[in-house]
């Protein structure tokens, strides 16, 4: 079981992680905008080899970071849920020094193995609405018409 140091480390960790990604986005795009501005007037073939190997390396590592924002969400969801540091495929709690190297992840490190040897592509959850509306409180809508 983890204490509350623990989660708040880890906690952190997380949100550390979503900002250095965030950021990392925003300097991204600055330098995409920078290459479509020297596509226009490429100086040579190797000029062009290049801008288009750094575009492309640019979109993976965008791919990748998308994926781990994604995870980090999700796991700041568990979180909050009381469900964080349980591997999903065996139900056991994760090694808290496994979730200090990599706080987003939903698996033992041999688990993980087989997660990826059986094929299994994670799912989220779809986020869900609850109400704030009082229960007293009637909405009414004039552009629903009853058939």
């Amino acid at each position: 079981m983890f204490t509350k140091e623990m989660l708040d480390n880890l906690r952190t960790k997380l949100l550390e992680e979503k900002a250095k990604i965030l950021e990392r986005y925003r300097k991204k795009e600055d330098t995409q905008a920078r290459i479509g501005e020297e596509v226009k007037e490429p100086g040579d073939l190797e000029d062009l080899s290049q801008m288009t190997y750094t575009q492309e390396l640019l979109d993976t590592l965008s791919a990748r970071e998308v994926f781990i924002l994604r995870e980090i969400d999700y796991a700041l969801q568990k979180m909050q849920a009381g469900s964080y540091g349980i591997c999903e495929y065996c139900g056991e709690e994760i090694p808290y020094e496994r979730l200090q190297a990599i706080p987003w992840t939903r698996y033992h490190a041999h688990c993980a193995e087989k997660v990826e040897e059986e094929g299994i592509v994670p799912t989220y959850p779809t986020p869900t609405f609850e109400g704030t509306i009082p229960e007293e409180m009637e909405i009414q809508r004039e552009d629903i018409t009853e058939a």
